[in-house]
């Protein structure tokens, strides 16, 4: 009885799971000579394999060095996901679905956290499945002063066309969230968020500070329309980001000189975005990017966007190819 009060007195608000570790493995990097993208400018970062030993690997070199971090992570929805370590699939249905994800975040966001420099800030991209406790997870590793969220209208109901989101319930989702996590916020000032101001209907070549709701950035149609251009296939993800989205994120946060992380790179946004960038300010950042070898994703999709992006754009960038090794 006495331990039992003094469990409950010592109980603190905050989150409570059942943490499913992942075991540290011995891997290594070995890069693919031929795969290698060689256009000038800076050195750039591919790494095809599972994130967690990735990022293991690259705290050796890169801690405390990162000042971007961008991911759109799995969003733990009624469609089944894929823990990258041990190829274990959950869905809703799955009584430890929320505690499995939550310790699948809380490894690799604590290792984003160590990564991070002290200006550093780590932006993540959640849908309403998941908002509530990825919160009280970021106020958990960078302290509840240190978090900040913003809103992104996916749709726009005026011009955009793609109109297969179904309804829940009769009130169709039509925005996402995205975490504003601040390695130190009383050190750490954002730049300005630029976004096209809409005047008699046109969009005018002039510009404002952008708020908590950020508009005017692209929607889920814009970033398919984007994947349809740079990869023929605009089904390839359900829920892809608009570069110009994490483009004026980035700016946000960095400098010219910033290295940017994405460890859930998807199609490569990040990447993109961050070469784009670069050629509008003269900027020399350099990006990591991490996804994994399921369906040869990191290969056919991220890789070759990436290298399309570079010849039909002419960017001043480089790229190397590695894969983790046992």
């Amino acid at each position: 009885m006495r331990k039992m009060k003094k469990d409950v007195n010592t109980e603190k608000y905050g989150l409570v799971y059942e943490i499913h570790p992942e075991g540290p493995s011995d891997a290594k990097l070995v890069e693919i000579a031929d795969l290698r993208i060689d256009n000038g400018g800076q050195d750039n970062i591919l790494i095809e394999g599972e994130n967690l030993d990735a990022l293991n690997i690259l705290k050796n070199d890169y801690s405390g060095r990162i000042d971007v971090i961008c991911i759109d992570p799995p969003y733990n929805t009624g469609m089944n996901w894929l823990t990258y370590q041990d190829h274990e699939y959950m869905d809703n249905h799955d009584s430890y679905s929320h505690s499995k994800w939550l310790s699948f975040m809380n490894n690799r966001m604590k290792m984003a956290y160590s990564l991070l420099s002290e200006n550093g800030v780590l932006f993540v991209n959640i849908d309403e499945n998941e908002i509530g406790t990825l919160l009280l997870l970021c106020h958990q590793i960078f302290g509840e002063g240190n978090v900040d969220v913003l809103i992104w209208p996916k749709t726009d109901p005026k011009f955009d066309m793609n109109r297969k989101e179904k309804p829940i319930r009769d009130i169709k989702i039509v925005h996402e969230y995205i975490f504003v996590c601040f390695k130190n916020r009383e050190t750490t000032k954002l730049n300005k968020i630029l976004i096209p101001v809409q005047k008699d209907g046109e969009y005018i070549d002039a510009f404002s500070t952008v708020e908590t709701i950020l508009t005017g950035l692209g929607t889920t149609s814009s970033a398919k329309d984007e994947m349809e251009k740079m990869l023929g296939d605009r089904s390839k993800f359900q829920t892809p980001k608009p570069m110009r989205l994490f483009k004026e994120l980035i700016r946000a946060a960095s400098k010219q000189t910033s290295i940017v992380l994405d460890f859930f790179a998807g199609s490569g946004t990040t990447g993109h975005a961050v070469m784009d960038l670069n050629r509008d300010d003269n900027g020399e950042r350099q990006f990591i990017l991490i996804n994994n070898k399921d369906n040869n994703i990191c290969r056919q999709i991220t890789y070759e966007r990436i290298k399309k992006a570079i010849n039909d754009e002419q960017y001043l960038a480089s790229l190397k190819y590695f894969r983790t090794a046992y």
